[in-house]
């Protein structure tokens, strides 16, 4: 089992000292008296705002679910997605969150493992279209931005742009080679899995050899699944369009409101920009739950808009309500999860693992598929 109060304590740590550091180099005179004319209702709103995020995720893998056939409840498709909210909060890049949302869709919606990674990869895929949409307007943005500032810190910027597009560039080549080329994809994940197996420790071979039994079972049941998205799926994939885009505009909204609290006038555009760049570095899986990455580039790219003895507190602020408010929310589902499930739920180690049953979930849900599609 990964050892996330290993990652939670390492990221609580470094996410503490860097807001500590922020707090220590820009707290003057002037940002205690802009304390005093803070307007709380919109540092309330911007709680709401991020609460309301975590229904549109909802709402969006309820409409890729029900695009494969299943009518999940409500209240199972929440649990799901804050218990993996949690666990992403703890892992470089997030990846955490994704094998544990699998693992619960199965247990409690019965939703067979391929189609359910076809669901959680489908909501990255679309997250990751999303960011390379929006970038080229950012981009364009940023330029001009810094071109009327004198040209300084073009170059970094270009950096970072770079470094983000290749970790996007990596992530979207990967989901779509595994759909167009399933069989290479086959060939080439079962030689990573036997090569694991070769030199991994004991204990784990036997899990090893399950998945390698039904890593094929498994890519074809999330292709079908795929095809079926884009085929009698289409109009419940739209909505999920929809609803990805208005988790966005609602998450970035966040950060706006937090500057309207105080008394912070932002460029829209700028502040659009920014969050997009700072998004696609918080990809980048240097720390987990990109703690201190995440404080540091926001420090960076906010410095642009918000007033210098402002910086500080709205770095934090952001953090507070985008990261901690996610962790303590994801904690409360996964007291829940345990109560119902059994501490097991929460690790993609248990005795079934991502793969299933000895490969025959699989075989089981390739059948119905092509029952269905067939």
């Amino acid at each position: 089992m990964v050892n996330y109060r290993k990652f939670f304590f390492i990221s609580l740590v470094i996410s503490l000292i860097s807001a500590l550091a922020i707090i220590f180099l820009t707290t003057d005179a002037e940002t205690i008296e802009s304390l005093k004319l803070i307007r709380p209702e919109f540092i309330l709103l911007a709680l709401f705002f991020q609460i309301l995020s975590y229904a549109l995720t909802a709402r969006k893998t309820k409409f890729l679910l029900r695009s494969l056939g299943y009518q999940i409840h409500t209240r199972h498709v929440m649990e799901n997605v804050l218990t993996g909210m949690l666990l992403a909060s703890l892992t470089p890049a997030s990846i955490g969150g994704e094998p544990v949302r699998i693992l619960l869709l199965k247990k409690n919606s019965k939703v067979p493992v391929g189609k359910a990674t076809a669901v959680i990869f489908m909501e990255r895929f679309l997250d990751v279209f999303f960011f390379f949409v929006g970038l080229i307007p950012s981009m364009f943005i940023l330029r001009a931005f810094f071109s009327a500032e004198g040209g300084k810190g073009v170059a970094g910027m270009d950096v970072l742009l770079i470094i983000g597009i290749f970790f996007l560039f990596i992530i979207m080549a990967v989901l779509i080679y595994a759909i167009v080329r399933p069989e290479f994809a086959k060939k080439h994940i079962k030689k990573i899995l036997i090569l694991a197996k070769r030199y991994a420790p004991e204990k784990y071979e036997p899990r090893l050899a399950r998945w390698i039994i039904s890593s094929e079972n498994e890519i074809d049941l999330f292709r079908s699944s795929f095809k079926r998205f884009v085929s009698v799926g289409k109009i419940n994939l739209a909505v999920a369009v929809f609803y990805t885009v208005l988790f966005w505009a609602v998450r970035f909204a966040v950060l706006w409101l937090i500057l309207l609290g105080l008394n912070v006038q932002p460029d829209w555009k700028l502040l659009f920009a920014t969050q997009i760049v700072l998004a696609i570095i918080m990809i980048i899986p240097a720390t987990p739950g990109a703690s201190g990455v995440a404080e540091i580039a926001a420090y960076t790219l906010y410095s642009l808009f918000v007033p210098s003895a402002l910086i500080g507190i709205v770095v934090i602020a952001w953090r507070a309500i985008t990261y901690y408010v996610n962790i303590i929310a994801g904690m409360l589902a996964s007291l829940k999860v345990i109560r119902k499930y059994g501490l097991n739920s929460l690790s993609t180690s248990s005795e079934k693992g991502i793969g299933g049953i000895d490969g025959i979930e699989g075989r089981e849900g390739i059948t119905e598929e092509r029952i269905n599609t067939e």
